[in-house]
């Protein structure tokens, strides 16, 4: 969704969202952030009437009926958007083909290669999908150099529409992808990234490990100056964390005050290392707001570790990891745990 709101009005909007969430017991995650974030703004009528309706009723707000609610009302409108930009890119591929007749048949193998481009964007293709057919119909179009000018001049137009719809892609797949309050990638982004990481690990003989961090007293930090300091805590954690990490580390806000760094060519060793640094590092830092010079005092963080086994799926890796950010919460917060500390005790 693109949202226009200034500060203040998001804020307040977040605080309304998480109001209702915590009420209901809904996780705070991105997708049922969004149903309530837009139920609250009042944006989306029929999401909203449906939402008043339940409410009016004390029917019971469930995860399932949550999630439900973001396929029908949020998502069918990202998928509305992809199947109007897939439109649009056979008009361009389909306008390429006539001209390419119009030639006498001197590109054959250019033509067929629209027309399966054409052929193939008839499915029902995700975001991910069309966008990498127009890459390589890019790729295509950018390789004809042996073709009559005035062709080479409709093919130019033609690749400058598809290059736009890219963009346009681009855009909607980073949306989709990434977390809105502080640029980092998402949950969504983090399960696709495993599972290319995983096979590389696999394929390759490599490490693959991860980690989970997660702001210590979070919510008193809420509670005691309001949830605005909280989305600034929050947007200054990650860009910390994010400084911690180098090459193709990934930073992920997996939801709420919980970040995941996902490690490609580190034991386990090595991932408890950068954890320890990173729990040194918020220890020596002392914390004011921008706003009124008010000190906020230390913001301590606790860390679990785990090490991918080989075949696994992510699940199994993020729950060896959570298991081990419990041991250390429960053993005084801001410190690290690994799934080695717990299997020793």
């Amino acid at each position: 969704m693109f949202y226009a709101d200034s500060i203040e009005q998001s804020s307040e909007y977040l605080r309304l969202a998480l109001d209702h969430m915590g009420r209901h017991r809904i996780p705070v995650d991105p997708a049922n952030y969004s149903v309530w974030y837009e139920y609250v703004s009042g944006r989306n009528e029929p999401l909203k009437n449906v939402l008043d309706d339940v409410l009016s009723r004390s029917n019971p707000i469930t995860i399932e009926l949550n999630k439900n609610l973001y396929e029908k009302y949020i998502a069918e409108d990202h998928k509305l958007i992809i199947r109007k930009i897939r439109d649009e890119l056979r008009k361009v591929l389909d306008t390429i083909l006539s001209h390419v007749v119009d030639t006498g048949g001197q590109l054959t193998r250019f033509g067929s290669m629209i027309n399966m481009y054409s052929e193939r964007l008839k499915d029902d293709l995700d975001a991910e999908d069309v966008r990498i057919i127009a890459e390589e119909i890019l790729s295509e179009t950018r390789a004809i150099n042996d073709s009559s000018t005035l062709l080479k001049e409709r093919i130019v137009s033609s690749t400058q529409e598809i290059e736009i719809l890219r963009k346009d892609l681009e855009q909607l797949r980073k949306e989709a992808t990434s977390d809105t309050l502080t640029g980092l990638k998402n949950r969504r982004y983090l399960t696709q990234t495993f599972d290319k990481e995983a096979k590389r690990a696999s394929a390759s003989n490599t490490d693959l490990s991860l980690i989970i961090a997660d702001i210590d007293h979070f919510k008193r930090i809420n509670d005691m100056y309001g949830h605005l300091v909280g989305d600034r805590v929050i947007k200054r954690v990650a860009r910390m964390l994010t400084d911690c990490v180098k090459g193709r580390d990934i930073v992920v806000r997996y939801g709420g005050e919980e970040f995941v760094i996902l490690l490609p060519d580190t034991a386990l060793e090595g991932a408890v290392a950068l954890a320890e640094k990173i729990c040194t590092y918020f220890k020596t830092m002392s914390w004011k707001r921008t706003d009124t010079g008010q000190t906020i005092g230390q913001v301590h963080i606790s860390i679990g570790v785990s090490q991918y086994r080989d075949g696994e799926m992510f699940e199994s890796l993020f729950h060896r990891a959570d298991v081990a950010l419990y041991h250390s919460k429960s053993n005084g917060r801001g410190r690290v745990t690994s799934e080695s500390d717990i299997s020793e005790s």
